[in-house]
Order: C-alpha cells, then structure tokens, then sequence
C-alpha cells in the first residue's frame, strides 16, 4: 500500500474453482450430467473477501499462500489487478495452489469440496507481520490452519471479524480475542452445540447462548442477514431483509457480504448499516456466474442498500429450544 498501512487486512484461503452446473446436486451414489462446460475461476474464502471488499473501495491487503505453480500466478495477479495488495501472498514450493470443486443448480445452490493445497502451509509467522497489526480491519475464515487464525486474531490491534467457515469448533484462545462473529445458519448451530436454527426467534436465542460479548450477524441466505448486537449494552436484534433478485449462483456470496461488512466498519458506519450495505452486495453477487463475476461497485451497493429494509426483532426470555 502506498501509505505503508492497509484499513483492511484478510488472513485466509486462495483456490482454484473448478464450477459445474447442474439440473440438480447429486445425493450419494448419484452421477448427474452437466448442463454446460465447467468453468476455471479465483475464489478461496479469503481472496473472495479481499475481492469483494476492494470492489466496494477498500484498502486491502491479502495475507496468504498459493503453490509454485500456473494457478497460483494467475490467483496472485487476479488479485493485484482488482486493486488487491498481494505482497503478504507468499509461493509455497512443493504444494499446489489450493482448488475447489463447485457444483451449482439451476436454483443456484451449491455444494462445494476444498483441497486445501497450499492454504494448508499457512503458518503463524506469516501472519505476525506489521501490516496485519497496524490494520484497522482483520478478516479471518477457517479454510487456513487453527493456529494461523490463532495468531492472526491475536496479533490483529483494529476490528477482528471472523467468519467460522467451514464450520468447525473453535478454541476460547480465538473466540476470546474476536469482535464479531459472521457465520451462517449452520455454523452457528455448531458453535453454539445445537443443529441449526429454524426461523428468526431460535437463530437470536442460539446466538445468546455462545460464549464470550462479540456482536454476532448470521448470515441467512436470500432471507438476509441477522444482526444481534451483544457488547456495551443490552441484547438487541434486527433482521436485515434481502431485496429481490434473479440469483443465478449462489457462490461466494457469504464472503461477499463480509468482504463488504468489514469495509463499512472500516470506515466507522454502526453495524446496522453496515449490515445493510453487506446484504446488499451479497444480494448483487449471485446474479453471475461463480465467486467474482458479479462483484458490486460501491455504487451499485449503496443504491439497492438504500432499499434494504430492516425490523427489529422482539427477543423471547431465553428458555428450551424451541419454547419461544
């Protein structure tokens, strides 16, 4: 960066995606033609994140590993080419570049399979740079190793946002050191050691029951998002609701909508307008083909965010799951 400091910094994964579309997504033993041929493209929760957020205007800068090969050069100037700062994106000889195989329905739904590859090599000494603990904004995911998200969460001095996917449990030395929490349904139901939430009232109880004081925003899909805020304060929940849109892949739109989150608090906006303008891009993202290709402008964001309305949700009196 050219002021020698980033406003926001992603710790994360770089992949190769290999995307697929189909009629439906297999179930076991299934084997399903594809409609159309498959198409190479740049994803990795982290750089979709970095991607989206310097989309939106911000001052990025990627911290990551890709392998001595073809893919990872073309990942590294993709990057580059979208305003990116790649210098914290180190060559690991000897591993491939990290790949992802993503298959899509004609709803846009999808499922996806990571060979980690170089993402795995990752280590806490690369993250324990100036940039990340000069950065007003740290962004972590989980598809780097637990103890890289360690070190990065606990170096980071600005906003640690993390986003706990793919889901796994998480030790109190990460959960303790973070400002806000963005998973989806799914994710909170293992954080919290329950299945996911069924509606609004069960998704703020579930977030009521995880450790620790960070604000916490589920992302819900073409639902929106839900912003529970639970630091300096009481308790309060709002639903953000998602306009409509004619999606068409829903790739890479969680890591859209944090991408875009971090860098509205980045800039100072509270978490509800935050969250707004979060929905908003996510909503935009999954008009195109695959993680990157329909990546809103700021000002395509700002435009649908001022259509996004919001409700406040009444929070039940904790109780049995379910009860409320």
């Amino acid at each position: 960066m050219s002021d020698g400091a980033s406003q926001l910094v992603v710790v994360g994964s770089l992949n190769a995606d290999l995307t697929v579309a189909l009629d439906h997504l297999p179930s076991a033993g299934e084997t399903v033609i594809a409609l159309s041929p498959a198409r190479f493209g740049f994803g990795g929760k982290g750089g979709n994140q970095a991607a989206a957020a310097a989309a939106l205007g911000g001052r990025v800068a990627m911290v990551a590993r890709v392998g001595d090969d073809e893919a990872g050069a073309k990942m590294r100037s993709d990057l580059a080419e979208r305003g990116v700062d790649t210098r914290l994106v180190r060559t690991t000889r000897g591993l491939p570049t990290g790949s992802a195989q993503i298959n899509v329905d004609r709803g846009g739904d999808n499922t996806i399979v990571v060979d980690p590859g170089a993402n795995g090599a990752l280590s806490p000494e690369d993250v324990r740079d100036p940039v990340v603990v000069s950065a007003s904004v740290v962004v972590v995911q989980l598809e780097i190793p637990l103890d890289a998200v360690a070190a990065a969460v606990s170096a980071a001095n600005g906003l640690v946002l993390l986003n706990p996917a793919p889901a796994q449990t998480l030790p109190d030395e990460v959960l303790g050191r973070i400002d806000l929490l963005v998973p989806n349904r799914t994710e909170l139901g293992l954080l919290a050691g329950s299945a996911p939430p069924d509606n609004l009232d069960e998704t703020a109880e579930l977030v009521g029951a995880l450790p620790h004081e960070f604000d916490v925003v589920v992302t819900l899909g073409p639902l929106g998002a839900l912003v529970v805020e639970r630091s300096g304060g009481p308790r309060a929940a709002t639903h953000v609701r998602a306009p409509r849109v004619d999606a068409i892949d829903a790739t890479g739109a969680g890591d859209t909508f944090c991408g875009a989150l971090a860098v509205a608090l980045g800039e100072g906006w509270d978490l509800i307008a935050a969250a707004r303008l979060a929905v908003a891009a996510a909503s935009l993202s999954v008009t195109g083909h695959g993680a990157r290709s329909a990546l809103a402008s700021r000002q395509e964001a700002e435009r649908l965010a001022a259509t996004v309305e919001i409700e406040p949700l009444r929070l039940q009196p904790r109780g049995p799951r379910g009860s409320g």
